[in-house]
């Protein structure tokens, strides 16, 4: 300042906090996105007990067996549904640290992709879908996990067969592409927006209809399909018109030169065994112990370490 109290002269810093600005929203939006999640699986995971505590009550009161199997079937529906959950939550986990092992083998692509579509008919034909493939008449081979192979395009198709209204199609191709194949899964459901293309296959994402509705689910099938895809040392993309253009999903995987497998040796007859069941989950244990005597095997449970180690010795 000068003598008078005027300004003279001003000195300062500037800094650019343009990437911190960033990386501020991109937390929040990761918080946000966690949030939601956590709301989501609150819903998927109770959305079954419903029907499942239904079932129970309705086994205590059935009075004949038409009702028995049917609470039988709704009891067995939901269990799928939230094991699917679970292990869909374990994938994440074991992905997002790096810990899933896979068991490498060269599989016949053909197999692999009816094992995943005979996992969704019952979805396909309760929403009454036309379903079609088109396979390649030579043997292809890939190299990797054949359940994990399957779990990429059984989950694609799943979703192929959620996110399309009733009565629609979904189809299947399969084609070599020099030494590697390129496998699409198609259909002429609801679509995918162009500006959330670019995010399905990002952690907790949700497809939506345009009205703000998604289709249920984690938010998380895509993102592990992605990386096992990857894991095979493959690729994946989504394309899709618009809203209710449908889409598509195509995988491409690198092929393997294998010889034709001998035939499998028969396998052997069940054998009737000798079983010591260790679980501190007293229900787990005794329902598994149930089960195992049903199919003709003499039993043990035991709900402790100790005792488990007692009786292992003499039975």
């Amino acid at each position: 300042f000068r003598s008078d109290g005027t300004v003279e002269a001003v000195a300062g810093t500037t800094r650019d906090v343009t990437e911190l600005d960033r990386a501020n929203q991109a937390l929040q939006e990761a918080d946000r996105r966690k949030d939601e999640f956590l709301a989501t699986l609150a819903h998927e995971l109770r959305n079954p007990l419903a029907p499942l505590r239904n079932g129970v009550e309705l086994l205590a009161v059935a009075e004949d067996l038409g009702a028995v199997s049917e609470a039988q079937a709704i009891m067995g529906r939901q269990v799928d549904h939230m094991v699917h959950l679970v292990d869909d939550l374990l994938d994440l986990s074991r992905v997002s640290r790096g810990v899933i092992e896979l068991r490498l083998d060269h599989n016949d692509l053909v197999d692999v992709l009816n094992m995943a579509a005979d996992t969704n008919r019952p979805l396909i034909a309760a929403r009454g879908h036309r379903f079609t493939m088109e396979l390649p008449k030579e043997e292809l081979h890939v190299h990797g996990d054949a359940t994990r192979l399957a779990q990429i395009f059984g989950n694609l198709i799943n979703n192929a067969a959620k996110y399309t209204d009733p009565g629609g199609r979904i189809a299947v191709r399969a084609e070599r592409q020099g030494d590697r194949v390129r496998v699409s899964v198609s259909d002429n459901g609801i679509g995918i927006q162009a500006s959330q293309l670019h995010r399905v296959f990002d952690m907790f994402a949700q497809v939506e209809d345009g009205q703000g509705h998604s289709g249920g689910g984690l938010g998380i099938g895509l993102h592990i399909v992605k990386r096992l895809v990857e894991m095979h040392q493959g690729g994946i993309e989504a394309r899709s018109d618009g809203l209710g253009a449908g889409s598509t999903f195509t995988v491409t995987l690198p092929l393997s030169k294998v010889e034709a497998k001998a035939d499998p040796a028969p396998k052997a007859s069940v054998r009737k065994h000798r079983v010591l069941i260790v679980d501190d989950n007293v229900d787990a244990a005794f329902t598994l112990s149930l089960m195992l005597k049903k199919k003709g095997h003499d039993v043990h449970a035991t709900y402790g370490a100790k005792e488990a180690l007692d009786l292992a010795a003499g039975f």
